[in-house]
């Protein structure tokens, strides 16, 4: 097997270095080189840079947004904050930032209505799709002015009770 391998997946930047120019037999680590100690500057500087990798990994997938990227994620679609747990808000999240291809259907609306904040059912009454909300996670007319940016403009509905 040749001298470059990809370096293993918990191997860190440093390690990866020193091993790599130890195999290749042309140094000699003893631990106390010039060479070692420019090594250890530049796992430092690389240590900075994997743990703002791994924080960045983390955080841009809903499913495991830490509380403080979800707040980020809230506040361009929520004026107010979300009175939810962390695991609805990620839920919440990521129905929001799904893509939605092809018509929208009733099957759908589960999903819909978790993205503006409301968790509740829809049935098509008359020729409209009526909303029957069973809990507002955001403010009740934020919840539904989000609604109303989010359902295709060709389907009508309503909120059952709503005047």
């Amino acid at each position: 097997m040749g001298l470059l391998r990809p370096m293993a997946a918990d191997m860190k930047a440093g390690e990866n270095m020193k091993k790599l120019l130890a195999r290749s037999g042309v140094y000699k680590l003893t631990g106390d080189t010039p060479l070692e100690w420019e090594l250890a500057a530049y796992d430092a500087g690389f240590s900075l840079l994997e743990e703002a990798l791994s924080r960045t990994e983390e955080g841009i997938f809903a499913d495991t947004a830490p509380q403080e990227w979800l707040d980020e994620w809230e506040t361009r679609y929520f004026p107010q904050p979300v009175q939810a747990d962390l695991a609805t808000r990620r839920e919440m999240l990521k129905e929001r930032l799904l893509p939605r291809k092809g018509p929208v259907t009733l099957l759908d609306m589960p999903g819909l209505l978790l993205a503006a904040g409301i968790r509740g059912t829809a049935a098509e009454e008359g020729g409209r799709v009526v909303i029957t909300p069973i809990e507002y996670l955001a403010p009740k007319a934020q919840a539904e002015r989000a609604l109303g940016q989010l359902m295709p403009l060709h389907v009508a509905w309503s909120i059952a009770g709503a005047q």
